[in-house]
């Protein structure tokens, strides 16, 4: 659960700088954050990520729908990033479309889970936070250490820390199996 402050220093350690007490303590603080916002959205599109999935129950939907396919009209939530899937809603899924940053549909109320793209950083998972860190450190390295193998090695350790924090999050997924299942169970004879 890091902050932004936590980060920087936790990447200015990475290229071997004094960590700080402010981001504006220092120009390499303030390079390395900008650093941190610009690749952290490109982290995201990695995967769907467990910690950026929200769940949203609207039963206000607009008061004017300009579409004649569907009934009502919902706006989207301004962090939405895509859709992820329906809460379940009964023996069938509803139809819906995306139009103008609404969510056309035939239900009232909708209940939906979708990914954020504007997650804080405090939601982040320990091995995504380190990817993040070592990706930021590998992309700076050329500017503020002027070390190319410095910055071929924090890359390297990037791609391994990503391939360990995607491996957690798709094991971490929820299980769609019931336990009491009869079909689940091994049984043996």
């Amino acid at each position: 659960m890091p902050s932004q402050l936590q980060l920087v220093n936790r990447c200015l350690s990475e290229l071997g700088r004094l960590a700080v007490s402010s981001i504006n303590d220092s120009q390499d603080a303030q390079y390395v954050a900008a650093k941190i916002d610009e690749l952290f959205p490109e982290l995201l599109l990695e995967t769907n990520w467990n910690f950026c999935v929200v769940y949203r129950e609207d039963s206000t939907p607009l008061s004017t729908n300009f579409s004649p396919d569907f009934t009502y009209s919902y706006q989207l939530p301004g962090d939405f990033g895509k859709f992820f899937k329906w809460a379940s809603t009964g023996a069938q899924w509803p139809s819906y479309e995306f139009a103008d940053r609404l969510l056309l549909a035939q239900t009232l109320p909708v209940q939906y889970y979708y990914i954020s793209n504007q997650p804080a950083f405090t939601v982040l998972t320990p091995l995504f936070a380190r990817a993040l860190i070592l990706y930021a450190a590998a992309k700076s390295a050329p500017t503020l250490t002027n070390n190319v193998q410095l910055t071929g090695y924090l890359e390297k350790q990037y791609e391994k820390m990503l391939a360990k924090a995607i491996l957690q999050n798709d094991m971490e997924r929820s299980v769609e199996t019931t336990p009491y299942n009869d079909f689940d169970r091994i049984t043996f004879v």
